[in-house]
């Protein structure tokens, strides 16, 4: 009996020491540091998180909202409980998924990157198009639009698909930290001040 317990504590922290990327045994993609993923992979995610909430960011490096929007959604991790990907778009082997995530990592060295899986003999487009439909519940309007936040609850549940329209009257379209304190803070639990 006693010879038991060892084996049974040493599987019992195996598992819950597992990340959520673990857990959900995603692959890698082509590049280092990048792994492809389905709407069920980031459905997964979020439901394999130690965080209430899991965040994913739209991002390529070629779009400037984008790069404007991205230091936000890294902020949001300071003074909340969630759990941050960001999520690029172009196919897995282009210069753009490498370009895109060397500039991520270059300011923020810990982000998790994912790639949307490639679908066979579709571009860039139709499998942004194809994510964007499957995560997207019904009382979002989806608009195939970048620089998106997707939240997600422990249940893989989507509480939130953001598009354009959310930031169309601030004043500055570069700057969506009104929108975010607006529509993505409230439903995020905010982290003990220690």
């Amino acid at each position: 009996m006693l010879k038991i317990i060892p084996f049974f504590l040493v599987g019992f922290s195996l598992v819950f020491s597992q990340t959520p990327i673990e857990k959900c045994k995603l692959q890698q993609s082509h590049y280092e540091n990048i792994y492809s993923v389905t709407a069920g992979d980031v459905r997964c995610l979020a439901e394999n998180s130690y965080q209430p909430n899991t965040l994913f960011f739209t991002f390529a490096s070629w779009c400037k909202p984008c790069i404007y929007h991205i230091p936000t959604f890294f902020v949001i991790q300071k003074f909340y409980n969630v759990d941050l990907y960001v999520l690029l778009v172009d196919q897995e082997n282009n210069n753009f998924t490498k370009q895109s995530r060397d500039m991520v990592l270059e300011t923020y060295p810990d982000a998790k990157i994912l790639v949307i899986k490639d679908i066979e003999s579709r571009g860039r487009s139709k499998k942004y198009k194809e994510f964007l439909k499957k995560i997207t519940p019904a009382q979002f309007e989806n608009i195939d639009d970048m620089s998106k936040f997707i939240l997600l609850n422990r249940k893989g549940e989507v509480q939130l698909v953001t598009n354009w329209k959310d930031s169309k009257d601030d004043p500055d379209w570069k700057d969506d930290k009104p929108m975010v304190k607006r529509i993505v803070l409230p439903l995020l639990e905010k982290r003990n001040a220690n």
